[in-house]
């Protein structure tokens, strides 16, 4: 259902434990790239949450050609793809033994026909975007004065890396510094993501409980 490659990894501590987080990262993109012609559904915004490596959620635009409007959540371990348009749901558990929900940026390929490329690539992800860089010896630059798509005009820093034939960037913005565009240049193509929100916002639990109203099919195992 969901469009995007969404991996429910292996990373991280169990955390059930822990306390609910206090807050969590709301985010919203659009994509712009080849693979993505304007006013086609992939242009389409996408609004992502994730709170800590348990909790995350992406809320898909309806896409009425296809019957899809898609709908991720994660709540380590259980996990539901949501049709909300057909009001169907299929719910899986993650099998261990360390628990972490994965947001990767650009998937290319699936996760069982990546190469290492693009493994690293995937470690790129939603809401960790300094993070990812920082990480990997990116030294910020003065960067040049970015047009949104909603035609508002930010000056930015640059944070640059290349992982094999891959060259990634990011544009922030503003004090404290947020992604302002993520892009990735690899194989001749560019896909550059906008993001039109994100900020810290108060925690939700019902944004990742269990959905309501929808007929759930159980993964195998």
């Amino acid at each position: 259902m969901i469009k995007f490659v969404l991996l429910v990894g292996v990373l991280g501590g169990i955390l059930f434990a822990e306390d609910s987080p206090k807050t969590m990262t709301k985010i919203e993109v659009i994509l712009k790239g080849p693979d993505a012609p304007p006013g086609s559904f992939a242009t389409k915004p996408k609004v992502f949450y994730r709170a800590g490596n348990r909790y995350c959620r992406v809320d898909e635009a309806p896409d009425p050609d296809q019957g899809i409007h898609g709908l991720m959540i994660i709540n380590e371990p259980d996990w539901w793809m949501v049709n909300l348009f057909s009001k169907t749901a299929r719910h899986g558990v993650d099998p261990g033994p360390t628990f972490s929900c994965r947001l990767a940026i650009f998937a290319n390929g699936t996760p069982q026909s990546i190469d290492d490329e693009s493994k690293q690539i995937m470690q790129l992800e939603f809401g960790r975007e300094l993070e990812f860089f920082k990480n990997r010896g990116a030294i910020p630059e003065k960067g040049p004065v970015l047009q949104t798509t909603d035609g508002r005009t930010y000056e930015t820093m640059v944070y640059r890396v290349r992982v094999g034939a891959a060259a990634l960037a990011l544009f922030t913005t503003g004090t404290p510094e947020r992604p302002l565009s993520v892009a990735q240049q690899r194989n001749g193509k560019s896909d550059i993501y906008w993001y039109s929100g994100y900020g810290e916002v108060d925690f939700d639990p019902k944004l990742f409980a269990k959905p309501e109203n929808v007929k759930i099919e159980e993964s195998k195992p």
